[in-house]
């Protein structure tokens, strides 16, 4: 944009006269601002219908064209204390009778109370616990658990947890509680313990000893243990046995990085702390001094040397742990930390540390580490195969034990068999059964069972289903006695899923109607800036509502959209011999034509108009609800097709779309493009405009110049 000369020289305001030009050329690019907001409107409300439309599809017309919409079924019962009864579509209508004779529950084993903590070793426990084995079996699978030196009680409850099952040692109560986590015979457990021999437990120290066993997490040692397991049955050289050397190699491998990197950053810290321990409590010492000393130098009254060297002490601990956390996040400091993990540090390392650091952070004494150096998956999975090997190549891994070896821990060996039944120590889980420690209780874990219309059906829960019935059990009945209940379809239901249908249709084909019928607006047409600063805000709105309520007005989509639906449900329904319409179910459209279809259940109480009438549904539901199943899924299956075909998708519109989104989105990108064309039209021309203007004022300029020229000539 050039320099503007305003009327300097002609005295004419030249800004409004390109500003009334530029008015009179604006008007063609306003007429396409105008034409874009007013596609933009009839997006959004399109957009509005559309979501009622799709609703009405989807949680509606889609069901209940269903035969299964209309079989909805009810249940009473004769005792509620004794169990609650649902039914699906499919449970046949009738009159039951059950009797129940037992709940499933869960197996629970309490142990007798030990004298322990859940830290204790067991072989502190009892001596001869050592190198013993513990099968545990639940759901079919069975976990070995070996017992170690180092084995706690706490690392006996996660191996049952690991094992599937609800497992922990209460340090007041002094027992251990163990439960399947499920109710049923399937979900029962077995525990049983034997002897390793010498040969097991040899070649299983060497290669727990060789993986870093003791080292590892508790998962990871389960994972460790399940491997183990494997080599066990499997053969050297076959897939299970590779697996396994593949699982422990890598737990090997990630243990001793593990520790590698651990004993690095103590190292490091260690190193940190003997370098800056004497500066800080320098400073500790310097910052306490007031709190200590007064200005002579001497202690305060009731401040003694002990106090003040312990605060020091404490202080400078804590600001040079403050400065080695810092640290441990420099990229310097991480080097040296990945540097000594690599290579490992010898004792003469260490020879240099300080005692307060060496008692912070190495309790029993300074110690040695091998370093990664050399270290890589590959060479673990070389150096555990030797040990693998042997292990997989062991033959006789076990010892019977004349008695449980769980008697100790307050347990004992549990058997259940397939049919639920259990042996504890070999015998029966009752009193006369001396073998078991005194203070263990055992539940047995049991299916429910029930005697419905004389057939025993059982399940591993409390709910009992069968043949569409989902029976819950709350308590058993007594002998002889019995509960009845009954199962009936539900018409007052299906009842109120159509009038409910018919409600949400009615709703949109009421919008639609009125969308449809709307005033005509002519001669309205979207405000301008200027145009709404003259008027006020309630005018505006009124002005743009009157726009926006006629924008589908007589739109051909949309009156196709209101025949099609309409027809669809005036669709007629061959069934058994018989022709049927909603008509024939008391279905009907009003008499009063301006409402445009919309549906009337006769006889439905909330309908202020056809209360009245004869409910001609509700007795079809009761006395012939086969006939009122065909008609209803034949009409609203045809509306659903219907609907299905108006919302397809094609190069102009969406899927899952009633009008033509994509074509209206084009249009809208086309109206930009316009507008922005005529702005940068408009620009020019007004350019151009204020250039002739500015040429004129020049060239005036130049006169009147030449002409004071002139005047001065004469003059003189």
């Amino acid at each position: 944009m050039g320099i503007r000369m305003s009327g300097l020289s002609s005295g004419m305001d030249t800004e409004a006269i390109v500003k009334e030009l530029m008015s009179a050329q604006s008007l063609k690019k306003n007429k396409v601002v105008k034409a874009k907001t007013k596609l933009e409107w009839t997006q959004t409300k399109w957009a509005d219908l559309n979501t009622k439309l799709t609703g009405l599809y989807n949680n509606f017309v889609t069901k209940m064209q269903l035969s299964t919409a209309y079989k909805t079924k009810k249940t009473t019962i004769s005792d509620t204390s004794k169990a609650s009864v649902s039914a699906k579509t499919n449970a046949v209508n009738g009159s039951y009778t059950m009797e129940v004779k037992n709940i499933a529950t869960a197996q629970y084993l309490t142990g007798a109370k030990i004298d322990a903590s859940a830290t204790d070793k067991l072989v502190d426990l009892d001596s001869s616990l050592l190198n013993k084995e513990i099968s545990i079996t639940t759901g079919g699978t069975t976990t070995k658990f070996a017992v170690t030196a180092d084995t706690t009680l706490k690392d006996f409850t996660s191996a049952l947890q690991n094992a599937g099952l609800n497992a922990s040692f209460d340090d007041a109560q002094k027992r251990i509680f163990i439960s399947s986590k499920d109710s049923g015979v399937a979900n029962t457990f077995s525990i049983s313990t034997s002897g390793l021999s010498n040969a097991e437990v040899t070649a299983r120290g060497a290669l727990c000893e060789a993986a870093g066993y003791s080292n590892m997490s508790n998962t990871n040692k389960a994972s460790f243990d399940e491997a183990m397991q494997a080599l066990q049955t499997s053969g050297v050289g076959t897939d299970d046995y590779n697996k396994a050397l593949d699982t422990i190699a890598k737990l090997s491998y990630d243990t001793k990085k593990a520790s590698a990197d651990t004993a690095a950053e103590t190292y490091v810290k260690a190193k940190l702390y003997s370098e800056k321990y004497s500066e800080y409590e320098e400073k500790a010492r310097e910052s306490l001094k007031n709190t200590y000393l007064d200005d002579d130098g001497n202690l305060k009254t009731g401040k003694t040397q002990e106090d003040y060297d312990k605060a020091v002490a404490k202080k400078a601990d804590t600001d040079t742990v403050s400065y080695i956390s810092s640290q441990l996040k420099e990229d310097d400091v991480k080097l040296q930390i990945e540097e000594a993990a690599f290579s490992g540090k010898t004792e003469a390392d260490m020879a240099d540390f300080s005692e307060k650091a060496v008692s912070k952070y190495y309790s029993s004494g300074v110690k040695a580490f091998t370093g990664m150096d050399g270290v890589d998956e590959d060479s673990e999975k070389t150096r555990m195969a030797a040990y693998t090997e042997k292990y997989a190549s062991v033959t006789d891994r076990n010892e019977a034990l004349s008695s449980s070896a769980l008697t100790s821990l307050g347990l004992a060996d549990i058997s259940v068999d397939a049919d639920g039944k259990v042996t504890v120590n070999g015998g029966a889980n009752d009193s006369a059964n001396t073998s078991i420690p005194t203070g263990m209780a055992l539940i047995e874990g049991s299916d429910s069972k029930i005697i419905l219309n004389g057939a025993e059906l059982t399940s591993s829960s409390s709910v009992v289903s069968a043949n569409g019935l989902e029976i819950s059990l709350t308590s058993v009945t007594k002998e002889n006695e019995s509960v009845t209940f009954s199962v009936a379809t539900d018409t007052d239901a299906i009842y109120d899923s159509v009038k409910s249908f018919l409600k949400e249709y009615n709703s949109v084909m009421k919008e639609m109607n009125t969308l449809y019928n709307a005033d005509s607006a002519k001669g309205y047409e979207p405000l301008t800036s200027q145009e709404k600063e003259a008027m006020s805000d309630d005018e505006v709105k009124e002005w743009e509502t009157k726009i926006k309520n006629s924008l589908l007005r007589s739109d051909s989509t949309l009156g196709s959209i209101i025949n099609a639906m309409r027809s669809a449900m005036q669709t007629t329904v061959e069934y058994d011999g018989g022709t049927y319409a909603l008509s024939s179910l008391g279905i009907m459209t009003s008499t009063d034509y301006t409402e445009g279809g919309l549906l009337h259940i006769y006889g439905d109480p909330d309908d202020s108009v056809y209360s009245a009438k004869d409910d001609k549904l509700k007795k079809a539901l009761e006395e012939n609800p086969d006939v009122v199943i065909a008609t209803l899924t034949g009409v609203f299956g045809n509306l659903r097709q219907t609907m299905s075909d108006k919302m397809a998708g094609s190069k102009y519109s969406s899927s899952m779309t009633f009008y033509n989104d994509i074509k209206m989105k084009s249009d809208v990108k086309d109206y930009e493009s316009d507008i922005k064309d005529w702005e940068d039209k408009l620009a020019e021309m007004e350019d151009a405009y204020y250039s002739k203007f500015t040429a004129m004022e020049t060239a005036l300029a130049k006169l009147q110049s030449q002409q004071s020229t002139m005047s001065g000539l004469f003059s003189s």
